[in-house]
């Protein structure tokens, strides 16, 4: 498969992540702010972290199991956060109700604090729909957020994508549910 691409819009660069990129992303995405409003951002953001998760991009990348974005303003290329694609799944009889979507991934995101209420999330994450229809021809993309994030239900419902549930998430201690909404693009109907 051919190298991850970087994307551009108006104001950002959606590039892969680099190894160098580690002490700005445990900066940014260990900001307790920014964790407590996701499921999936481990805190405190140990030491190491950053790395383990950047490590991982290419391999998924190659396996097309996951396109993962640096998000990077275009004004002085500043990394403000992530975007990505993930589990990339074509029907598999072991995933349930997605099983019958065909093909489809997982929406994510997180923009560090100093940049909220810019519209960068927004900017960033129609960019990355429009590369997963256009060079995954992905059929369907969903997403969730935790219900005490409203913010992300906006950016997620500006995308096109519509609420299907609510719901619970595992929190980040693998334990705890949290309350969450569910939400979906259908790119292909019957797909």
């Amino acid at each position: 498969m051919a190298d991850q691409p970087t994307l551009a819009t108006e104001h950002l660069l959606l590039r892969p992540f680099q190894l160098t990129d580690a002490p700005r992303v445990r900066e940014l995405a260990g900001n307790p702010n920014v964790a407590l409003m996701t499921s999936n951002i481990p805190h405190p953001y140990a030491e190491g972290e950053a790395q383990n998760w950047i490590s991982s991009h290419a391999s998924d990348w190659q396996r097309g199991t996951a396109a993962i974005f640096a998000v990077c303003l275009r004004s002085n290329a500043a990394l403000i956060g992530a975007v990505g694609l993930m589990n990339v799944y074509q029907g598999d009889t072991e995933l349930g109700y997605w099983a019958e979507l065909g093909y489809w991934a997982e929406l994510g995101y997180w923009i560090g604090e100093p940049y909220w209420g810019q519209g960068f999330a927004s900017e960033a994450v129609d960019a990355v729909i429009g590369f997963g229809i256009t060079s995954l021809e992905l059929q369907r993309i969903h997403a969730h957020h935790l219900s005490c994030n409203p913010a992300s239900g906006k950016v997620l419902r500006n995308a096109g994508l519509s609420r299907v549930k609510k719901g619970t998430v595992s929190a980040r201690d693998g334990v705890t549910q949290e309350p969450a909404e569910f939400y979906e693009l259908v790119l292909i109907e019957g797909g």
